[in-house]
């Protein structure tokens, strides 16, 4: 196990012993606010059920990626984030490596084999791409242990808790795909028939298999539920209620050259610019075609076999990969290169079968069989020639080619095992050199104080009356991204371009969000706002400040540094009182009316409903809106004396979950332009307190605990007692 985990240590040595920080990709300008601000909401106290600085208000919990409940997370109460971020990553590598290398000891395969299998599953490229997505990486880790203890055919209680316990883990890591991927697999490999079991119990009745998996699934999910009720509510909520456009959806997918880059050519191409190196190597690919020598393995190398071919069409460029792309649940999936994660695992396994293939199965072969097995490997030694990789890589990996191809031509079990050992050894062990060597040049680090700056020109920012708008995400990185070193400098203009989660690191509020699943108000008001260089729709929906790195044409703006700040009217302020209204029930129209500019901002608002006190018929007197007197994450307190009724107007999202109080009496939460939120109030002075309460979280609690609370019973009841019947 230490073995397969050591190319995990070696790209990460600079973060565990420089403190500098893995910086690629999202890492920067995405996973590091979102996980530091969760860490600091932690740390003070409070449970970060809500995000007011991004869009216009989103739920925290729902958001998938934040980790709130993640057991790992804390490590980023650690006070050095390049070493939290080091350890959440090898963590994770060794979850994979563990699970690995369990999957395959279970079926009996040699610990070189093992090795072998372990290391290709979480060593590739694909691992090593993946890990700069935290959530996807932390939740792909558990894919084989997850497997594994299904294939074991769920014939103990313990096993059953120790799935749950897995899916439940890899639920809170916050990749519902990547939950899919392994509950499918896991399904398929429990209920499939086995020729014989490494011990010799007797298998279960395929009804109680069938109760065990359900059960250690829905436990499992039931221990999650803090974070899949949240996830479950926002995404009835979001803009995934209907299919992804088709550009969004095919993005990533698997072209020709990615492909051909998996066998070590063609260079680093990726797949579709979503993952940087696919890189498994002819070693692997190889190795997995003798998995079919053995006959006794044939059926679970079919069933490898089959996973490995889905995740690749349903990964691929054009048919059939588009059309199912195109049915559902895979029409809500962004990044189709997610379900290759099928395709590493199978291939993965596969591999390490095959060492014990061509060490086993070849040993009581015909001649010709033998021949063939070691002409493939041979011909994996002249394709590491001829490949454009680098010379020490294609040296490992054609010395474990060699390798191999003597263990099945001359070197037969029977005759000399150590030897056969010793060579088997090798292939593993030239397979490790040559993934660690292949995605060294992956991992890229800036310096950890970098994490935490916050540059000098966007501080005003942060006190800035109401939101700042930004153009759109791929505008800014055409501005921030000026190489691939992803160093400080990098993180510099992230942080001052407010990209991605950026905005959290200073406590700037934003009227976008990088959040992967919107709200349909967020993503409603994004779509309005376009390039940002109009005073409607952003300026009603709260924004008060453009800032561009692109001179805008159309506002003035003033010069500070690299950047254009363009003040934006009309505006709305964070907190407003008005007397004039009209009905719009429906949420998608009424902000397309105001997007629109049917109404003044400063003097109507659009509501779901007649408002009761009805201000109507009033005379104008003087009104006065006193202040926001507390402004929190999950409590808003307003003050306000009027000498007329009216309409309070707060410019943060209506959600499931806010409720507005007075002296400790419930207020009807209106509705406001479609997707903020009000209340009526009559004449008079007030302190209107508007507090999060999300049942959906709650309710989420109350299921995890009582979940919990089963599995802990469960386990201290032990096994029942037809269980032991059957084991003796």
């Amino acid at each position: 196990m230490c073995a397969a985990l050591a190319p995990a240590v070696y790209w990460l040595w600079p973060a565990l012993a420089q403190r500098r920080a893995p910086s690629f990709r999202d890492q920067g300008d995405f996973f590091y606010p979102l996980k530091l601000y969760t860490a600091d909401r932690l740390r003070s106290g409070q449970i970060p059920l809500w995000n007011p600085l991004s869009g216009a208000g989103e739920p925290w919990l729902a958001n998938g990626q934040s980790g709130v409940f993640y057991p790992p997370s804390l490590l980023f109460l650690l006070p050095s984030p390049a070493l939290a971020a080091a350890l959440f990553l090898l963590l994770h590598y060794a979850i994979a490596v563990w699970g690995a290398r369990r999957f395959l000891k279970e079926e009996t395969v040699s610990d070189a084999g093992a090795l072998f299998g372990a290391a290709a599953f979480a060593a590739g490229g694909y691992a090593a791409s993946l890990s700069t997505y935290w959530n996807h990486f932390g939740a792909f880790a558990y894919l084989p242990g997850i497997a594994s203890v299904a294939r074991g055919g769920l014939r103990t209680r313990g096993a059953m808790l120790g799935l749950a316990a897995l899916v439940g883990l890899q639920a809170m890591a916050g990749s519902p795909e990547m939950s899919f991927a392994s509950i499918a697999l896991a399904a398929v490999l429990a209920l499939a028939p086995r020729r014989e079991f490494p011990d010799p119990l007797v298998a279960l009745p395929r009804s109680v298999s069938v109760r065990r998996l359900a059960a250690g699934i829905a436990l499992g999910l039931a221990l999650a539920a803090w974070v899949l009720a949240p996830m479950g509510e926002l995404a009835l909520r979001s803009d995934r209620r209907h299919p992804l456009p088709t550009a969004v959806r095919d993005f990533g997918d698997l072209g020709a050259k990615a492909a051909l880059s998996a066998a070590g050519f063609g260079g680093p191409a990726g797949a579709g610019g979503y993952l940087e190196s696919l890189y498994a190597g002819p070693l692997i690919l190889f190795a997995a075609l003798a998995a079919f020598l053995e006959g006794h393995r044939r059926r679970l190398a079919g069933i490898l076999a089959a996973f490995a071919l889905a995740g690749i069409v349903l990964s691929m460029h054009g048919p059939p990969g588009s059309w199912l792309r195109s049915l559902p649940p895979f029409d809500r999936v962004r990044y189709p290169a997610k379900w290759l994660a099928w395709t590493v695992f199978g291939a993965a396994m596969l591999g390490g079968l095959g060492v014990d293939g061509l060490r086993f199965g070849t040993a009581e072969a015909a001649r010709r069989v033998r021949i063939a097995a070691a002409a493939a490997m041979l011909a994996g030694v002249a394709v590491c020639a001829v490949s454009p990789q680098p010379l020490p890589v294609r040296l490992a990996s054609a010395a474990g080619c060699a390798a191999l191809a003597l263990t099945a031509l001359w070197i037969p079990q029977s005759r000399s095992p150590a030897l056969g050992a010793a060579l088997a050894g090798a292939a593993a062990a030239g397979l490790v050199v040559a993934l660690a060597l292949a995605s060294a040049r992956l991992p890229r680090f800036a310096p950890e104080e970098a994490l935490r700056a916050c540059p000098t020109v966007i501080e005003p920012l942060s006190h800035t009356a109401g939101r700042v708008v930004t153009p759109p995400m791929d505008t800014l990185w055409g501005w921030v991204l000026r190489d691939d070193r992803f160093d400080g400098s990098l993180l510099r203009r992230q942080r001052e371009a407010l990209l991605g989660y950026t905005n959290l690191t200073c406590r700037v509020p934003t009227l976008r969000t990088a959040a992967p699943l919107k709200t349909a108000g967020a993503a409603a008001i994004e779509e309005s706002v376009g390039p940002a260089e109009d005073a409607l729709p952003a300026g009603a929906a709260g924004a008060r400040v453009l800032w561009t790195p692109v001179p805008p044409a159309r506002l003035p703006s003033r010069h500070m540094e690299d950047f254009y700040r363009a003040p934006l009217a009309p505006y709305r302020p964070r907190l407003s009182f008005l007397s004039g209204y009209r009905i719009e029930p429906d949420a998608e129209r009424a902000w397309q009316r105001v997007a629109a500019g049917e109404i003044d901002p400063t003097k109507d608002v659009l509501l779901d409903r007649r408002p009761e006190p009805d201000p109507r018929g009033e005379l104008g007197k003087p009104m006065i809106v006193a202040r926001l007197a507390e402004d929190a994450p999950e409590r808003v307190v307003a003050e306000v004396t009027t000498a007329n009724p009216g309409i309070l107007v707060v410019m943060d999202l209506h959600y499931p979950g806010w409720i507005a109080e007075e002296e400790g009496r419930r207020l009807p939460l209106l509705r406001a332009d479609g997707y903020f939120r009000a209340v009526a109030l009559a004449a008079g002075t007030h302190r209107v307190v508007f507090r999060y309460q999300p049942l959906a979280f709650y309710a989420g609690a109350a299921v995890s605990v009582l979940s919990l609370l089963t599995m802990l019973a469960l386990w201290n009841a032990g096994e029942p007692a037809a269980s032991r019947a059957r084991r003796r």
